[in-house]
């Protein structure tokens, strides 16, 4: 996740009448970079992953599992001793010699882990990348209740279905205003909560997204989504399902925490200079 800053975002009405503003500060701000930076030459190879987690509670009565809310609360502990050890830095000119950093996504059941360094382009530093990922684990593992385990997978199985969530909520938030997904999934740092609400302001709807689904010799046709709620008159997007929304033999997702809500593994890389880093760009 790119950088958080303290503040309070404008909702879509007001953020519209700044936005050619905004698009032309940023466009003049790129320029200027670009001819301080362009000829730049011999910089260091330097790279790093960013792995995002997911947090699970785990139900072994029930045998149930279900994603945790509690990824913001650990994300808290995780960044404390980084925050230490920066303000100590500035006190001092001191590097900080950190194992790992800390950083929200979208979920609130959601963490990411960097290494506390970058890598360099030696081998030896490749040989550290395994036990640097399986180090991360470890750390966030030491914070964890008993019953409570990471996953490192795309997407969670169950997102927006049925009893996925822990603790429990509804599906009846005003940011998201979605079917499926309450607005809890949503990390609580303001910047998110008016992420989702100003896409949908800004399309004049909610987001659309439709996965066909495979059929099998058991799978009706047409599928039509059982999980839909149709006859929900909670907000004006609701009809949006039933006006055409949701397709036949499709599962329909109508909020963007199905495509931010879900993890991945990214690389980072500085090239020694813009032609190397567009080779880099085009071969990966």
């Amino acid at each position: 996740m790119g950088l958080l800053s303290l503040g309070t975002p404008l909702p879509w009405e007001q953020a519209k009448e700044l936005a050619h503003e905004v698009r032309q500060h940023g466009i003049e701000q790129f320029l200027h970079i670009w001819r301080n930076t362009k000829n730049r030459q011999k910089d260091r190879l330097l790279w790093g992953d960013e792995i995002e987690y997911m947090l699970i509670s785990l139900d072994r009565k029930n045998r149930r599992a279900r994603l945790s809310q509690r990824g913001h609360e650990l994300l808290s502990t995780l960044q404390i001793e980084e925050n230490e050890m920066l303000n100590k830095a500035n006190q001092t000119g001191e590097k900080p010699d950190l194992e790992a950093l800390w950083r929200p996504e979208f979920g609130r059941y959601m963490i990411e882990g960097t290494p506390g360094h970058p890598y360099n382009s030696s081998v030896f530093d490749l040989t550290t990348v395994e036990a640097n990922m399986k180090r991360r684990r470890e750390i966030v593992a030491s914070l964890m209740r008993e019953d409570e385990m990471i996953l490192s997978i795309g997407s969670y199985p169950q997102l927006g279905s049925g009893d996925f969530l822990e603790p429990p909520h509804k599906a009846n938030g005003q940011f998201s205003r979605s079917l499926f997904l309450p607005d809890e999934v949503i990390n609580p740092h303001p910047r998110f909560h008016t992420l989702a609400g100003n896409i949908r302001e800004r399309r004049g709807s909610k987001v659309r997204i439709n996965m066909p689904v495979f059929h099998d010799l058991n799978t009706p046709r047409p599928f039509i989504d059982p999980s839909i709620p149709y006859d929900r008159s909670l907000f004006p997007g609701d009809k949006e399902a039933k006006e055409g929304a949701a397709l036949p033999d499709h599962i329909y997702m109508d909020a963007m925490g199905f495509g931010m809500g879900c993890c991945c593994l990214q690389i980072t890389l500085q090239a020694p200079n813009v032609d190397l880093a567009r080779r880099l760009y085009d071969q990966l």
